[in-house]
């Protein structure tokens, strides 16, 4: 059963596309853990990840972007995804860095029901790409 369609895969593209080249520009993209880096990278995205899950507090992870100019934040597409996306969004504007939220924004009603992580996004993409 096709679950994308094929405007919807070509959107998914695009917007990793656009991803990489920020990331390649040196923006840093935020994610939950290791899983999701990895699952970034097969899909082609390089650059600098954050993880989360580093062993700090998420306070003390926040404040440790400090200096930067802007940030990617890429959260998982559940409700514990959006709360993080919604602190990370509230406290580094409060730092003076500029939260892109554009390509969590536009994902996750392209893989709504399919996808709920990050983590699960390469292997998704992958077998909708074979069908």
């Amino acid at each position: 059963m096709n679950l994308l369609t094929d405007e919807a895969l070509e959107q998914i593209g695009e917007l990793l596309s656009e991803l990489n080249r920020l990331a390649s520009d040196g923006v840093p993209i935020i994610v939950e853990g290791k899983a999701d880096e990895k699952a970034l990278k097969v899909l082609g995205i390089s650059g600098c990840f954050r993880r989360i899950s580093n062993g700090n507090t998420l306070l003390n992870f926040v404040e440790g972007l400090s200096g930067m100019r802007e940030i990617i934040i890429l959260t998982d597409f559940d409700k514990a995804g959006d709360e993080l996306a919604r602190f990370i969004i509230k406290h580094a504007k409060r730092l003076g860095v500029e939260p892109i939220t554009e390509f969590r924004d536009r994902l996750k009603p392209l893989v709504r029901r399919s996808v709920k992580d990050v983590e699960g996004l390469a292997t998704f993409l992958q077998r909708e790409r074979k069908r």
